[in-house]
């Protein structure tokens, strides 16, 4: 199964972090740069996760149309595609505040945009776990016919 999904979805987990780093050194430096810099890495985050978004959309069609999940997994698929969306707009708020903070040179609200960006992580970092667990825990995505051939050469090898 060729999926879309997973490159970008890693850069959304990512970038964040570097922001986060960049955003605590210019509170501590006051230094414009780094808070610049924070400014283009969530902008950055934010556009790649659109792309996850619209992978993400195009990955779970196939998954639910190839039956390549447990039945369990349904529900935890369209959990995580909901969460997705409250993610997608939590990164754009974080953004737009940011970016607003370092154009009006406001230190109380690049306070708050680091409050925001650790926000953000947290919530990225959730939704990556809600991921993997879909891989994981209810085999999203996994070609079953490839796991089954497996299990069988294992089995053969295991009786000789």
């Amino acid at each position: 199964m060729n999926v879309l999904h997973p490159p970008f979805v890693h850069f959304v987990i990512a970038l964040p972090l570097a922001a986060f780093f960049s955003q605590v050194t210019y509170l501590a430096t006051l230094d414009k740069t780094y808070s610049k810099a924070a400014t283009r890495i969530l902008a950055l985050s934010l556009l790649i996760s659109l792309f996850a978004l619209y992978g993400g959309f195009l990955d779970a069609e196939k998954i639910l149309a190839d039956h390549d999940i447990l039945e369990k997994g349904v529900a935890v698929l369209n959990s995580h595609k909901t969460f997705g969306f409250i993610v997608v707009g939590f990164l754009a708020l974080t953004t737009f505040l940011k970016w607003l903070a370092t154009n009006k040179d406001l230190v109380m609200l690049e306070k708050i945009s680091l409050l925001l960006i650790i926000l953000t992580i947290i919530a990225t970092l959730y939704q990556g776990n809600h991921g993997g667990s879909l891989v994981y825990k209810y085999s999203a995505g996994i070609d079953n016919r490839i796991v089954n051939q497996r299990v069988e050469e294992s089995q053969k090898n295991w009786e000789n």
